[in-house]
């Protein structure tokens, strides 16, 4: 009898740590995220969150006209090489509203418009 006691104290024991070890690794990440947000030491985030708010809302349809107007396959003279690394920079900030717009007006350029 008091040998299943002991079994079943230690076997909480070792649930309850390891469900403490797994809170502690999730608030581990959400520190170390805060961290890397914070690490810019701009203390006014209103930018930071209109280019949230911009890039879950409008970033899928600007990645989309830009990626159309330069996709390489749409140039055959030298342009081509230009073209693929433009596009390439493009998918890299697909999700990032701002880089997307620097990047609308370096399309423009390239295209001449």
């Amino acid at each position: 009898m008091k040998k299943n006691i002991i079994i079943a104290s230690i076997s909480v024991a070792v649930l309850l740590l390891s469900v403490a070890f797994i809170l502690y690794k999730k608030n581990k990440r959400k520190r170390d995220l805060k961290r890397r947000v914070l690490a810019d030491g701009n203390s006014d985030y209103s930018g930071t969150a209109k280019n949230i708010a911009l890039s879950i809302s409008k970033s899928k349809q600007l990645y989309k006209d830009l990626i159309v107007k330069v996709h390489p396959d749409r140039f055959q003279d030298d342009r081509k090489e230009n073209a693929t690394e433009l596009s390439a920079r493009i998918t890299k900030a697909k999700r990032n509203y701002d880089e997307l717009i620097g990047l609308e007006i370096e399309v423009k350029e390239f295209l001449g418009q």
